[in-house]
């Protein structure tokens, strides 16, 4: 991107003492620079700004190398899993805006909020009944998965990956901390509200205690 910018092909323009403008972090420019001068590498604590840097002026090969750092490629597996998450970024702003309604409402310092987090649609019925084959004269309640929703404030899932609740639940507490939120959780019971014939929605329930000073 550099490189065609200061190509000869287009006109930039500049301030009043010549200078070309980039509207980007001036001190992150600065690791760029040492990349582009002498290959040096940020450290680790700045790798994954930079790589949003990097990707930014289209450097392939800092990249390619800041793709090794462990906060790139974890925050890289991080997002992927996110992804296979029905509505996360919704949820999560509606977690917020709960909690917030939920502090004005009833005035304290610490908020608490029911969070159903739970990886696969019906987990309460077996997956021996689910997926067998019907015996003739065999009596099922239902043909196909039901969709059921548990009384709590907000709920995430379900999800297809091999990271588990607890993986889900690091990342919505990484998110609420980096908007400045002290969350604090712990499983307060399951859902146990009947879907059908024998069956009881057994979803975990956290609770989520949100510190606001």
């Amino acid at each position: 991107m550099l490189a065609v910018m200061f190509s000869g092909r287009h006109n930039l323009l500049t301030d009043k003492d010549g200078r070309y403008f980039i509207d980007r972090d001036g001190r992150l420019f600065e690791f760029v620079l040492n990349f582009l001068r002498q290959g040096e590498l940020p450290p680790s604590s700045e790798s994954l700004k930079v790589y949003q840097e990097a990707q930014f002026y289209n450097i392939d090969e800092m990249c390619e190398e800041l793709e090794l750092f462990r906060p790139v490629a974890g925050e890289k597996l991080r997002k992927d899993f996110l992804t296979r998450v029905a509505n996360y970024e919704d949820n999560l702003y509606m977690l917020m805006k709960n909690a917030q309604q939920t502090a004005f409402a009833h005035p304290t310092r610490i908020c608490r909020l029911t969070v159903c987090v739970y990886k696969e649609e019906n987990p309460s019925i077996p997956h021996n009944i689910i997926n067998s084959e019907p015996v003739a004269g065999e009596w099922r309640p239902y043909k196909t998965q039901i969709t059921h929703t548990c009384d709590v404030n907000v709920s995430f899932g379900p999800w297809n990956a091999s990271m588990d609740v607890y993986d889900l639940i690091d990342c919505i507490k990484h998110d609420l901390a980096l908007k400045g939120y002290q969350v604090d959780h712990k499983c307060i019971g399951v859902c146990d509200q009947h879907i059908t014939g024998q069956y009881y929605c057994k979803r975990p329930i956290y609770e989520f205690r949100i510190k606001w000073w």
